[in-house]
């Protein structure tokens, strides 16, 4: 019996435990690594915050080109009210196929889409085709909208430049983007006259 708490004695020594550096050292590399996973957390939400910013923006710019090119390349003629950078776009629709306003209802006879941005948004106001009369939020975030005609030798308005501003864009854009639609049922009309 003697012997058992011999050797009972002797494994309970053996265990005494940590020491206080050992335990010190364990808290410093484990606050170190809390830290460091903190700062990768801090950088990848920053991350993921621009990206869903950049997102946003690319939607409201894809949204604003598709709506906008296919009212300039239907329309019979655009001008612009300098005033508050509103365009008009006029349809004369041809003798054949369709011609849909910017929101999309069918238009049969001589009609007008009026786009406009406020600074929160662009609006269009398809001049009372569709269920509604007044203008209608389109894409969101728009923070400016410039609008310029492209004339011809003889001061005929074929195209237009239109430079959008987008909450969320990258500071490499800060003077927004610009794209040019033509007037491509007007030129293909003059073209068969």
């Amino acid at each position: 019996m003697q012997t058992n708490n011999l050797n009972f004695n002797k494994k309970k020594a053996q265990q005494v435990g940590f020491s206080l550096i050992e335990l010190l050292v364990a808290m410093v590399i484990s606050l170190t690594l809390i830290f460091a996973c903190t700062a990768l957390y801090s950088s990848l939400k920053g991350s993921m915050t621009t990206a869903q910013s950049l997102a946003t923006a690319q939607e409201s710019l894809r949204g604003t080109f598709y709506l906008m090119s296919r009212s300039v390349y239907q329309a019979d003629s655009v001008s612009i009210n300098g005033a508050n950078d509103e365009l008009t776009v006029t349809y004369n629709p041809p003798p054949t196929g369709q011609i849909y306003s910017c929101l999309g209802n069918a238009i049969a006879s001589a009609a007008t889409d009026t786009y406009s941005s406020d600074g929160t948004g662009l609006y269009c106001d398809d001049d009372g085709i569709g269920t509604g009369s007044a203008a209608e939020l389109i894409a969101l975030d728009i923070q400016s909208l410039n609008f310029t005609t492209i004339s011809d030798a003889s001061g005929t308005v074929n195209g237009l430049t239109v430079t959008i501003k987008i909450e969320g864009m990258p500071a490499s854009l800060s003077d927004g983007l610009t794209f040019t639609l033509a007037l491509r049922q007007k030129i293909l009309l003059d073209l068969a006259q």
